[in-house]
């Protein structure tokens, strides 16, 4: 879809999206900015905050003006995704894939109904193992399905094991780069390596549009060891794109000394703590 068209999308979803410079931005937390297309990289010019009510934002920048940037998005990006397949995992995930296939049934959802009908109880599950964001109530979670499952716009797999599903994984396009946006697998799944097959799956149909020159599957999460040491098992390099970021300065020293890691995804690099006076 194009930069306009997910704006649309968001939008709909309830999203709080400013329209600057014929860009689109979407405030991530309030009162912070980023372009709904993380790797659409803006122009110097296109990259300064989108209102004044903002105490900053993060944009990441074009080639041409990669030298105005102050820091740098760290994403897991997939290269040469036009050859990717089998040979380009490590033999361990090759292994692990080949065991998925055996159990694991790939399908791509073209409509909500199976979400609809067993989606929660593996969202559920898998948010009980990790714990990465509070749980919603199964209305809540209804709603959101309803809401984002447009065919047009987004790209589910879903992994099954006979007619009972186990994991699936979403995501979307904004012209030629695709974003994986979450892989949710039910904690008794695990042993199926079916998040090997999900993400495989994933890359492969990107690959065979002939459309998407880029993947991304999200921002660097450097303190999750496991996790990265799996997405670069898959193929996924990290990968640092040129940004320029501005924050109020007192906001900034919070995040840096209370949330490290969150603050090296906001600007690419941990600034060594002070020693105190």
């Amino acid at each position: 879809m194009t930069e306009e068209e997910c704006a649309d999308w968001y939008r709909k979803r309830g999203t709080h999206v400013i329209r600057h410079r014929d860009r689109y931005w979407k405030e991530t937390v309030r009162g912070f900015y980023q372009p709904l297309h993380w790797l659409a990289r803006l122009s110097a010019q296109e990259a300064n905050s989108p209102t004044p009510l903002s105490w900053g934002f993060q944009a990441t920048l074009s080639e041409v003006d990669a030298t105005a940037a102050n820091a740098s998005m760290p994403i897991h990006w997939l290269p040469n995704l036009e050859n990717y397949d089998f040979h380009s995992l490590t033999s361990n995930r090759r292994n692990h894939l080949r065991r998925c296939y055996k159990r694991v049934n790939i399908v791509q959802l073209d409509k909500p109904t199976l979400l609809q009908q067993q989606g929660y109880e593996v969202f559920l599950s898998a948010l009980k193992r990790t714990a990465h964001r509070q749980i919603p109530s199964k209305k809540e979670y209804l709603t959101g399905v309803a809401d984002y499952v447009v065919p047009q716009r987004q790209l589910i797999l879903a992994g099954l094991n006979g007619d009972e599903l186990l994991g699936y994984v979403t995501g979307h396009a904004v012209n030629s780069i695709a974003y994986i946006d979450e892989v949710t697998i039910a904690t008794e799944a695990l042993p199926t390596n079916i998040g090997t097959g999900l993400l495989f799956e994933f890359a492969q149909v990107c690959r065979r549009s002939g459309l998407i020159r880029e993947l991304v599957n999200g921002l660097h999460s450097r303190e999750d060891e496991k996790l990265c040491v799996f997405k670069e098992g898959m193929g996924f390099q990290i990968k640092h794109i040129p940004a320029k970021v501005q924050m109020n300065p007192m906001i900034e020293q919070f995040i840096q000394w209370r949330y490290p890691d969150k603050y090296y995804r906001l600007v690419g690099r941990q600034v060594r703590r002070r020693s105190p006076s």
